[in-house]
């Protein structure tokens, strides 16, 4: 009596750690998936194409110069800090600073990652939250290019409202052009398009990035003149280790210009 009450008792323990070793594997499984279940195939040839996604979301930081502006970016939980003749500009993941203070703390905190954000594409629209749509081809400027519409769930970024189409090389799926809409935080959505056209890509630790974004007009469809010079990023560089983290911490007398309204 006493063997058989112990072989059940050892079966059920058995049964039990089972149990917990299974559902153990799934939480692991949806973890590993959770970062790009979300991607369709067509942004996911847009990422390969520039080094994979994966590739993007092992670096640790990423820094450039540009418009007499030095950035460093933090790039997992996308920490900043803009560097600039007489001022700087940070996000230490909570509030968005500006040394010294600014009159114009409205602006700087609409503005601050603005342009990091434009750099990074295509990866920047790879993160949960946000939905694609395969659009079909476009022309532009006389050739045809392959288009996916990205655009953000409700309370993800500071303008989900925005709307983004990344149109890429039908041959090898690189990324060209960008259209998108900006509300800048505002509460209306917009379908007026603004155009940049992506350019001087370069290989660093296994992803492909630009040197030069240019500005184009772009009206009831059709292609303008180039709007201004074209944006040069110089200096860039990407590295898997972590920057000083002291980089990005509001320094005393600093203005927070998280809510600049308030």
């Amino acid at each position: 009596m006493k063997k058989t009450l112990f072989l059940c008792l050892l079966l059920a323990v058995m049964a039990c750690e089972g149990t917990k070793t299974a559902s153990t594997e799934e939480v692991v499984v949806k973890q590993e998936v959770s970062k790009t279940d979300h991607h369709i195939e067509a942004i996911t040839k847009v990422f390969n194409a520039h080094g994979g996604f994966d590739n993007w979301t092992a670096l640790k930081q990423l820094s450039y110069e540009n418009g007499g502006q030095k950035t460093l970016v933090e790039l997992q939980n996308r920490y900043t800090r803009i560097d600039s003749e007489g001022q700087t500009v940070g996000f230490d993941g909570e509030h968005v600073w500006v040394n010294p203070p600014s009159e114009n703390a409205s602006r700087q905190r609409m503005r601050y990652n603005l342009m990091f954000y434009f750099y990074a594409f295509p990866f920047v629209i790879g993160d949960p939250g946000i939905t694609y749509e395969d659009m079909g081809p476009k022309e532009l400027m006389g050739k045809t290019y392959n288009g996916v519409k990205v655009s953000y769930g409700d309370g993800v970024g500071d303008s989900p409202k925005d709307n983004y189409i990344v149109y890429s090389d039908p041959e090898t799926n690189q990324m060209h052009w960008l259209m998108y809409t900006a509300t800048f935080g505002g509460g209306e959505t917009s379908d007026r398009y603004s155009l940049i056209k992506y350019d001087g890509w370069k290989e660093m630790e296994g992803v492909i990035l630009p040197s030069s974004l240019q500005w184009y007009q772009y009206r009831d469809g059709v292609v303008g003149e180039p709007r201004g010079g074209a944006r040069v990023f110089e200096n860039i560089q990407v590295s898997k280790e972590y920057p000083t983290m002291e980089n990005f911490s509001m320094p005393e007398g600093a203005q927070d210009i998280t809510n600049p309204a308030s």
